[in-house]
């Protein structure tokens, strides 16, 4: 079935467009740019542009940057695409290879890790977003933007719980008056990213990201209750131009394993309102109305020429539930 792209306009003022995107290494940039994780990395930097130009969000969080590139590079491009006149400056910040990107000032960066602080994954991408008090009250934002451990063996399994279990932990020290992070009451929060969540896996780090069920709670601390409410986050699940009838993020021909949900958007509804929801496959879009965006048929491919996929855009606007 071929779609319009009615989805992709946004609500209205008073909403936040959040994008995710697992972009594979560091393919928006050139292909032999020395700071590439790969040289051989697939370049798709103009797709990228055009994808980012058509879904003009106000937050995104990438996976799968050089853990050594400045993430300023990531903004530069993001102004570069949806603020050519120069009058916009986007703020990005990074951990290990995920990028959080801002048009809006980021007031505050970095992921507290709990002892012992190894491996290395445990550390995720967070940052305090200062939204424009006019257009949306005094709340900010804050968002954790993750990449979790990929693999289906024991170790790939428990060391994905582990990263939820410090994310958990994390929640529940920001909610909590006093610790290393205290966020004002009602403050909006979103977990994004890619999770690797299989259909073969227990994913029982996905029950732990909705839920606050922290499993293990001699190292990270009790159960959370990780939205204000004391209720469990909620999951948007888009759909494919959001036409609700595919809901994979990510799809590999190549590969035995099925087209999967990997990728997930979770927030707090006691806080947030989500208005409108999406994930981006040009493949799917009628070609009148996908030239009229300005993208292409193959813009989310990751390899044109074979017609091989791999992650896609996840997309979501939001508005605050104090302003509804």
């Amino acid at each position: 079935m071929a779609a319009n792209v009615d989805f992709l306009a946004k609500p209205g003022p008073g909403t936040v467009r959040v994008m995710s995107y697992n972009v594979n290494w560091d393919s928006i940039f050139p292909p032999l740019d020395e700071e590439n994780h790969d040289l051989r990395s697939a370049s798709r930097g103009m797709a990228f542009r055009r994808i980012v130009a058509a879904v003009q969000p106000d937050i995104v969080c990438l996976q799968e940057i050089n853990p050594e590139r400045d993430p300023q590079q990531v903004g530069d491009i993001l102004a570069e695409v949806l603020s050519p006149e120069g009058d916009e400056t986007w703020t990005a910040t990074s951990t290990r290879d995920s990028v959080i990107a801002s048009r809006f000032p980021v007031v505050a960066s970095g992921f507290e890790l709990p002892a012992p602080a190894f491996p290395l994954e445990l550390a995720q991408a967070a940052a305090l977003i200062d939204l424009p008090d006019e257009a949306y009250g005094a709340l900010d934002v804050y968002v954790v933007c993750a990449h979790f451990k990929a693999g289906g063996n024991t170790y790939d399994v428990l060391l994905r719980q582990r990263q939820a279990d410090v994310i958990m932990s994390h929640v529940g020290d920001a909610l909590t008056p006093t610790g290393n992070l205290d966020l004002a009451p009602g403050t909006p929060l979103i977990l994004l990213g890619d999770f690797n969540i299989y259909e073969t896996d227990p994913a029982h780090h996905l029950t732990t990201l909705l839920t606050g069920d922290i499993e293990n709670e001699e190292q990270y601390g009790p159960d959370v209750d990780p939205d204000w409410d004391g209720t469990a986050l909620a999951d948007v699940l888009p759909s494919h131009s959001g036409l609700g009838q595919m809901f994979y993020t990510w799809r590999n021909d190549a590969a035995p394993q099925d087209p999967g949900i990997l990728d997930r958007i979770i927030y707090s509804d006691s806080a947030l309102v989500m208005e409108n929801a999406f994930i981006l496959n040009t493949k799917l879009i009628a070609a009148e109305p996908l030239e009229g965006a300005g993208l292409r048929e193959e813009d989310v491919l990751l390899n044109p020429q074979t017609g091989d996929y791999d992650h896609l855009p996840l997309v979501v606007d939001f508005a605050l539930a104090s302003g509804r």
